[in-house]
């Protein structure tokens, strides 16, 4: 039995909106060359920065520049900048002075063991700062597990710039590592290979070959763990303290002001925006 329908009963048959629908995706499709998937991806990544940015307008349009004058030209304020710029360039060369040869070892080694040391490097990446601040007490600290040894030494750590030192390394390291061992990895090993047959020493291939083919990646690793440790806070409050002119960083500071007057603590916020923006305004730019 044949079915005879009138296709243009189908047509009348279908939704004015449906056909309205149908226009307006067709219009986007041919004049702005775009797919539905295009237009969906294009609208949540509007969504995604509209709600970066809001959030980072609202601290700037909560202070004025008198309010950032006035946190900026505070003592507490510039001890700490002081501090914090001071803590961070010490913890990077002790990062880059471990990391890079860390670095090198597990790129050059695919052992299982390896991948389980790599594997624990990465683990401050997913610790609560709490946690992590935690740890470090209880490995430094008076009762720590290495109490004994630290206090043969006549040394106190908990609640120094010293300790401050260690909470910034051990955020840093993983990024540090990570990026650079991705730098080292993507060496053709036929670099290393040509370079051996000529005579070339581990330390020659390292530092003349490996580290300046692996710029980006290592200034990357640098700018990343400097960002990472400029704004840490649970760990550095529970082992380094919050000591003005001591152990107090931008961060730790803001948390501070803000127990005491919101207005002050929102001009410190922006300026640790503002502060640590270039370095990574330079990644972005140069580094691309």
């Amino acid at each position: 039995m044949e079915n005879n329908i009138n296709p243009k009963q189908n047509t009348e048959a279908i939704s004015p909106d449906i056909i309205l629908e149908n226009s307006f995706l067709d219009y986007f499709r041919n004049n702005l060359d775009l797919d539905l998937t295009q237009i969906i991806l294009f609208f949540l990544a509007g969504i995604n920065v509209i709600f970066v940015i809001l959030i980072i307008a609202s601290l700037f349009l909560s202070t004025s520049i008198e309010g950032l004058l006035t946190t900026v030209n505070n003592i507490n304020t510039l001890q700490a900048i002081k501090v914090s710029i001071l803590s961070i360039l010490i913890s990077i060369m002790i990062t880059v002075l471990v990391g890079v040869p860390f670095s090198y070892v597990v790129s050059q080694n695919g052992s299982k063991i390896n991948k389980v040391v790599n594997m624990f490097i990465k683990l401050p990446l997913v610790m609560p700062p709490t946690v992590a601040g935690l740890a470090l007490l209880l490995t430094f600290g008076n009762r720590g597990i290495l109490s004994d040894i630290i206090n043969t030494m006549n040394l106190n750590l908990p609640f120094t710039f010293t300790a401050l030192i260690i909470v910034q390394v051990f955020v840093m390291l993983p990024l540090f590592t990570q990026s650079l061992k991705s730098g080292f990895e993507a060496i053709d090993e036929e670099v290393k290979e040509a370079a051996m047959v000529f005579g070339a020493e581990e330390k020659d291939i390292l530092f003349k070959i490996y580290l300046p083919l692996s710029i980006k990646p290592l200034l990357t690793g640098i700018i990343m763990a400097c960002l990472r440790a400029a704004g840490e806070f649970g760990a550095t409050m529970m082992f380094a303290g919050n000591l003005s002119g001591k152990t107090q960083t931008l961060s730790t500071a803001i948390y501070i002001m803000a127990q005491k007057d919101l207005s002050q603590s929102i001009a410190l916020a922006v300026v640790l925006i503002i502060t640590f923006s270039l370095p990574l305004i330079i990644l972005e730019l140069k580094l691309k």
